[in-house]
């Protein structure tokens, strides 16, 4: 008892503490209350006297009534009206960055041009690969021809057609057969080409051609698309030599896995550059978690981004919380304005328009095996929901292609999703839901899918290299940031709150919750002593406790080592 009681002071010793911080105080309050009014000097007079009559006089012995309801409001007024004052004060204090609104952002000759080889190969490795085939399939009775051949930059595709009465599952079941008499070390089949009778058999390319990121932003394909959006995405070149173009709107989060040196890192520069290349900083910030401390620390210092790059567990969780508010906030925006999206809302209020906001997190294992899972999960689940409409969009990228990293709820939210190589096909129905993602080639090869797309779309990713990137950081440095400073870019609300040691109210007090968590903590241990079973209905019933409190508790032994964490419907293990 005397530990709360001393809380208690300690909590009402810091809330006056912040008041003073503050540095306002608060405003005298006469509230009289009415009395009796005096007795009209006279009724005779001029116009005074009539003035007089209606303004009427009271007692000045009159009594003041003060309600706490009413010392709240004034004090809830004056602290909104403080912290707007302080607010316009940073905001007209801070310099204005006087963007260069032309587009594209940067010059593309920045870029390495590639150098165009046309891709030759011989005609002997044609008949020779198409004779090999035959005889393989007709060990098994499966009788085909040879329909075309198909040159691509990262692959060679034999199209085929069986007989009428060959199953398309015959040939599928006999792809390491097929593999092995081809001598490849990669084959995928693609059974039925759509609207075709045929059937592709996709080899790797003896003489493979790296696509380049200059090759895809010089496009005629990407220029035309951005004259219609400044979010696209044509970062990407189909197999047969054609820029794919997905717009940032369309998808609107996406979801990247692979196995390690798959050329993920590469695909995400790729993405950064598309849209800085399309968008000024007024139109795009980014928010970017880097657990690994090297991908994305060359976009450090650019008017680009909200806050600094982060690459703690526990700042990447406030950033994430941070941006629900953020996302929260822009839906009571759009309420109070009687409009359903950002595109209105800044096509009506022209004076303050809203900027898109994209969050990257580069490593999402390294999250979600620290100790707040839950509450990351919780955070992507609730922003990838509902987030599409105020301009907030999710890209997710994890080399740990697992379910319990990918969970179930965060698939659900996120339909969009890229698969690198990855070493096993549970890995690929875990990314995208079906397997062939094993059987791609090892760098920049790789599946993409929407809810749009029937099937997995096959797309060589362009290669940007780390002199590239840096040529283009230093581009846009020395065009925006040439007279600010940190302060200047950065959002200082972010910053204070990444710095912060203090989560919430819960989290300054947690230790006082669990004061009276540890006796029932040890009760707990005797009940699972006792009945050799562990679980949270279990205590729920034994000590009378709600559900979430018995979970916590059961967290608490977890963390203790006295229980074995949950595995599906399994009974947990016992260590005592």
């Amino acid at each position: 008892m005397a530990v709360k009681v001393f809380v208690i002071l300690l909590f009402i010793w810091t809330i006056i503490r912040v008041a003073y911080s503050l540095w306002f105080s608060l405003p005298k309050i006469n509230i009289s209350h009415e009395e009796r009014p005096k007795q009209k000097a006279s009724n005779q007079g001029s116009a005074n006297s009539k003035h007089s009559h209606d303004e009427e006089e009271y007692d000045d012995g009159s009594s003041n009534v003060v309600t706490d309801q009413s010392i709240k409001k004034i004090i809830q007024r004056t602290l909104y009206n403080k912290i707007e004052q302080k607010e316009r004060e940073r905001i007209q204090n801070k310099p204005m960055i006087s963007f260069a609104w032309e587009k594209p952002t940067f010059n593309v000759a920045i870029l390495d041009p590639n150098v165009n080889q046309k891709i030759t190969i011989d005609e002997n490795f044609f008949v020779e690969k198409s004779r090999w085939l035959q005889d393989k399939l007709m060990e098994f009775n499966v009788p085909i021809s040879i329909e075309w051949f198909d040159v691509w930059p990262s692959i060679v595709q034999i199209r085929i057609k069986p007989e009428e009465w060959i199953k398309i599952s015959t040939i599928e079941w006999l792809a390491n057969d097929i593999a092995l008499s081809l001598k490849s070390k990669s084959l995928r089949i693609v059974a039925p080409i759509p609207g075709t009778d045929n059937i592709w058999i996709q080899l790797p390319n003896p003489k493979p051609a790296m696509v380049k990121l200059w090759d895809v932003i010089a496009s005629n394909e990407f220029n035309q698309e951005m004259k219609k959006s400044d979010n696209n995405l044509a970062l990407w070149k189909s197999i047969d030599g054609s820029v794919v173009i997905k717009t940032l709107d369309g998808m609107p989060h996406l979801l990247v896995a692979w196995a390690t040196w798959s050329g993920k890192s590469v695909w995400v520069n790729d993405f950064i550059l598309s849209l800085m290349y399309q968008n000024t900083p007024s139109e795009l910030k980014f928010l970017m978690v880097d657990p690994k401390q090297v991908e994305l620390e060359l976009y450090s210092w650019l008017p680009y981004l909200l806050a600094p790059i982060v690459s703690e567990p526990e700042k990447a969780l406030k950033l994430l919380r941070r941006t629900e508010a953020e996302m929260e906030r822009r839906f009571w925006m759009l309420k109070d304005k009687r409009v359903k999206n950002i595109d209105e809302y800044n096509h009506k209020i022209i004076a303050e328009k809203m900027f898109r906001i994209v969050f990257v997190v580069d490593e999402l294992a390294s999250l979600m095996m620290h100790k707040n899972k839950k509450e990351v999960e919780k955070c992507i689940t609730h922003i990838s929901a509902k987030a599409r409409a105020v301009w907030i969009h999710l890209i997710i990228a994890t080399q740990r292609p697992s379910v319990d990293v990918i969970t179930w709820l965060i698939k659900a939210n996120i339909p969009t999703r890229i698969a690198f190589w990855v070493v096993s096909e549970i890995d690929s129905r875990t990314i995208i839901g079906r397997k062939w993602a094993e059987t791609l080639l090892w760098k920049w090869d790789m599946l993409y899918t929407d809810p749009n797309t029937k099937a997995p779309i096959r797309i060589q990713a362009p290669y940007v290299s780390t002199e590239e990137i840096e040529k283009v950081v230093e581009a846009l440095r020395n065009k925006y940031m040439w007279w600010l400073t940190e302060e200047d870019i950065y959002n200082q609300e972010i910053v204070a709150l990444l710095e912060s040691k203090v989560e919430s109210w819960e989290a300054l007090f947690s230790w006082w919750w669990s004061v009276d968590d540890d006796e029932l903590v040890e009760q707990a241990i005797q009940v699972i002593m006792q009945t050799r079973k562990a679980s949270a209905t279990l205590l729920q019933r034994k000590l009378n406790l709600w559900f979430a409190r018995a979970a916590r508790i059961m967290d608490t032994l977890e963390d203790r080592g006295v229980i074995w964490p949950q595995d599906g419907a399994k009974p947990r293990d016992i260590f005592i």
